[in-house]
């Protein structure tokens, strides 16, 4: 049988660690509800995509309040922009 994964807080890093191009301010996590406001989806879409494992998730044990990383988000989005360009630069030559 496969283990859990574990999924700890203590891996997040220190504010003053954060990248400057860092879009979300001081914060590494939001609740489901903050996080569905701000993109424009309903509460229940949101609970969907955590469900489903669409959304990096962070939650201390199991039957405890979830939150949406915001650094994993980041670190996707930088780690694809980054793929992008060197695919990009690879084209032009």
């Amino acid at each position: 049988m496969p283990n859990k994964l574990k999924n700890s807080v203590n891996e997040m890093p220190d504010i003053a660690d954060l990248p400057r191009d860092y879009p979300f301010g001081n914060r590494v996590s939001e609740s489901l509800a903050e996080h569905a406001k701000r993109i424009g989806i309903s509460r229940g879409a949101m609970r969907n995509r955590a469900d489903r494992g669409t959304v990096p998730i962070i939650q201390s044990g199991p039957k405890k309040k979830r939150e949406v990383n915001l650094y994993a988000i980041y670190m996707d989005a930088h780690q694809k922009g980054v793929r992008y360009t060197l695919a990009a630069n690879k084209e032009e030559r």
